[in-house]
């Protein structure tokens, strides 16, 4: 289970269990979080959680959405990620048995002892930069333009679209909505920025 915890300059106002698909945040009465403040829109922000995790969107708020301080429409959420809405801070916490368990399942595994995978840019001004696939979930790219998320499951990395108008690209073939198993030495091409995939 998640949770959000509300904080105002630095004290903590409340602690919500994120236990429904859609889990409204605003200053009107009536959402599932409500912080009344001038910063803040009637109907500000949302989070909906899917079998694929937790997403903040803004919801069209006067002052915006941001998480770990970069602007955001939507954005699939980690644990320990803090959204901005108006003057407050709202800390994103997956609860740690569900940690534990994610965790035992890959160690129970004897294929996922190996070391995690990381992808490797190989085009562009950020060529020979890497990155070591070490969390249950890594996302890539820029939000609001194009970006993607890499799943680290028992036996194998999964990529998915998980924001902007076009879709990334595995080997030159367009990702579709559905989950893509990534095999190594896959090169994904997001917005132009090439990057190759390897165990």
């Amino acid at each position: 289970m998640a949770k959000i915890i509300v904080t105002f300059n630095g004290l903590v106002q409340q602690e919500v269990s994120i236990n429904k698909s859609r889990i409204t945040i605003g200053r009107r009465i009536g959402n599932d979080i409500v912080i009344d403040h001038l910063t803040v829109s009637g109907q500000h922000a949302a989070i909906d959680t899917t079998s694929n995790g937790s997403f903040v969107l803004d919801l069209g708020s006067t002052n915006g959405t941001l998480v770990n301080n970069q602007p955001v429409k939507k954005h699939l959420l980690q644990h320990d990620d803090v959204i901005d809405i108006g003057k407050y801070k709202l800390r994103f916490q997956v609860e740690k048995s569900a940690q534990v368990t994610a965790v035992s399942s890959v160690a129970s595994n004897p294929a996922t002892t190996q070391a995690p995978a990381k992808i490797k840019v190989i085009n562009g001004a950020n060529a020979g930069k890497e990155l070591v696939l070490t969390k249950a979930v890594t996302t890539v790219g820029s939000p609001g333009t194009q970006v993607i998320a890499i799943a680290r499951q028992t036996d194998r990395y999964i990529v998915r679209h998980v924001e902007g108008k076009e879709f990334p690209k595995v080997n030159g073939q367009l990702l579709t909505d559905q989950p893509h198993t990534l095999q190594h030495g896959d090169v994904i091409d997001i917005s132009g920025t090439h990057m190759q995939f390897s165990i």
